[in-house]
Parts: C-alpha cells; structure tokens; sequence
C-alpha cells in the first residue's frame, strides 16, 4: 500500500489576507521575514528535487567471456557470452547470436567468426551457444532436416534459444529490435530455421555455409536475410547436388531457391540488383517490407568455410544487421 502523505494544513497570509496552502506561517512574521522564509523553502525544494532526479550510477557490467547454463527439458545447455568493456546495464544494446557448424562448438565459432572484435568496437553482445551431440566433438542443431543427433532426437534447440535470449535479458539490457542470428555449416541452416518460427524476435539472420531445411517455414513478420556461401562448397552444395554420403539424406535446397523464396516472403522485387566485384557475385533484393532485404554473396573459387580473405564475412555481416533493425 502507498504511503499516506498528510498535506500541511491552508492558513492565511497574514499580510494579504490570502490562503497559501502547504505552508506553516506564523501571525507574528512580518512581511520582509515571510519572503525570505517563501524563497528560502522553494530553494530547498529546488535542491531537493533536482538531487532525486540523479539516478544512481549502474555499475559497468564485467567485461569478457563467461560460460553459462540453464536447463532446457531436462537438459543442460550452455552458451559462452561476450560483455564488451563499457556497457551499463541500463542502456540496451544489440544482441548477436553465433551458432557453430556440426562438430564445433562455441568456442570455434568465436575463434572463427571473430566476433569478440567487432562487438568490442560497436558496443553489442555476442553469445555462442552448444549444441548437443553424443560427445563434445560431435555436437549438432536440429535445423529441421539436418543434422545428426539433434534432428534424429528432436532437440527443441528453438526453446533453447528462447530460453537463452531471456537468460541474457534477465541481466543485461538487451534492445528488442536488435536481436540477430548468425552460423556456419549446421550453425546457419539452424538460424534459417530461426528465421522460420522465431521472425518475432530476430531484425535479421545471416546463413554462412548453410541451406533452408525447415518445413513448414512459415515466418510471421518479414525478416532480413543475409547469405554467405562458397561455390566450391562440397558439404552444402550452392545448387544442392553432390552432398557427401552421410548427408545423402538430408536433400539440400539450393541456396538461390532459398533466396527465392525469403524474397517473396518479404514482398521484395522479384529480380535482385547483382554486382560482381572479381569472385564475388553480390545479389540484392532491396526494398522489402517493413524495411527489410535478402542479399547474397556467392564466392567463387571458396569451399565449405567462413570466408575471410575473399570477403570479410563477419563485418559484412554485422554491417548489414546494423542497417537493418525490426521497425
């Protein structure tokens, strides 16, 4: 229950014959004594107020990577968070999510995507989830038709994910219209995936070495695409052909279907603007819904990786995704 705060009864003022509310007047106060009484108060209640108005400093979140855990039906799963330096807990900052390829893990996909760099210099937080798998070197998303142990066991990596983003909410501020998701290999057909059920949460995704695997896909806001891929990639094929033999099951989508349709879901023109820049065929369906895009860079003469020297997959990466927040 809310305090009761008894207001200071009205009296006359005893020169005028007027009623002042809020304060205590004597009859024996005469006028020059009754001023300097009316402005000393108001000082003091100036004083006051702009002394309560001053919140008190947040202490700066420590910067760094640490190791965290929470259980996702009945299972134990982990993400390695970056802080950058500088961040307060009261101003909201953009969130990064980066998801390994199959048999990696949170660690290479921090070692790889270089990360830690970019968020050190724009000021956002980047978390590196772990997948599951029988053992530490075979961890795996459940992208829908791929891969391993978290498709043939239905992880429900999307409540992880969920889950994940509110862990990081529930001690750092993070901007709602600035949630991205990127990965390499399992790690970007898993954020299609994202893209798919969770357009509620995600400004934008960015695929690199990846396929749309997800049916239905259903997405119900439109969301920016962004998609990284070499043309010599022999474990997820550009046209979707020639898959080794442990992934012959999988079927893989060819990269520029899946374009197609995240084009069309998003109301985007139906042909793109494409520019080639030496190996690099850049292909850009611009303007979309509610401000969004789908973009592809093919890379000529790259395989199965994360580009780096060709084009500079991580800047980008959060280039786009900075140009690109939830309306």
């Amino acid at each position: 229950m809310k305090p009761t705060i008894p207001r200071a009864p009205t009296v006359m003022n005893v020169d005028k014959g007027e009623e002042t509310a809020g304060m205590w007047i004597t009859p024996h106060l005469n006028k020059g004594n009754f001023r300097l009484l009316l402005i000393s108060f108001f000082l003091l209640m100036a004083a006051l107020a702009c002394q309560g108005s001053q919140a008190t400093p947040l202490a700066t979140m420590e910067a760094g990577d640490q190791l965290h855990s929470l259980r996702v039906n009945d299972l134990e799963r982990t993400y390695l968070l970056h802080v950058p330096a500088g961040l307060f807990p009261d101003q909201p900052s953009p969130l990064l999510l980066v998801f390994h390829g199959y048999r990696n893990n949170a660690e290479t996909a921090r070692l790889i995507s270089g990360f830690n760099r970019i968020a050190d210099d724009e000021h956002f937080i980047v978390a590196y989830p772990n997948g599951t798998g029988y053992a530490a070197n075979s961890l795996s998303w459940n992208g829908g038709r791929c891969c391993f142990y978290a498709r043939d066991n239905n992880i429900d990596d999307v409540g992880f994910t969920r889950q994940m983003i509110a862990d990081i909410e529930s001690f750092i501020r993070i901007d709602p219209k600035r949630i991205y998701a990127t990965g390499m290999s399992n790690g970007g057909i898993f954020s299609y995936r994202l893209a798919c059920e969770m357009s509620d949460t995600f400004a934008a995704v960015a695929p690199v070495a990846g396929s749309l695997l997800y049916e239905p896909c259903q997405p119900e806001q439109p969301i920016s695409i962004i998609h990284v891929h070499g043309l010599e990639d022999t474990i997820v094929p550009y046209d979707g052909n020639g898959a080794p033999p442990e992934l012959s099951d999988v079927g893989f989508t060819p990269v520029e279907v899946g374009i197609t349709f995240w084009a069309e879901q998003n109301g985007c023109p139906t042909s793109a603007l494409v520019e080639q820049d030496g190996t690099i065929t850049h292909s850009k369906y611009s303007p979309c819904r509610n401000n969004t895009a789908v973009e592809l860079y093919a890379v000529a003469g790259t395989g199965h990786t994360w580009p780096m020297f060709k084009i500079q997959t991580s800047r980008v990466i959060w280039d786009f995704f900075t140009t690109h927040p939830k309306p």
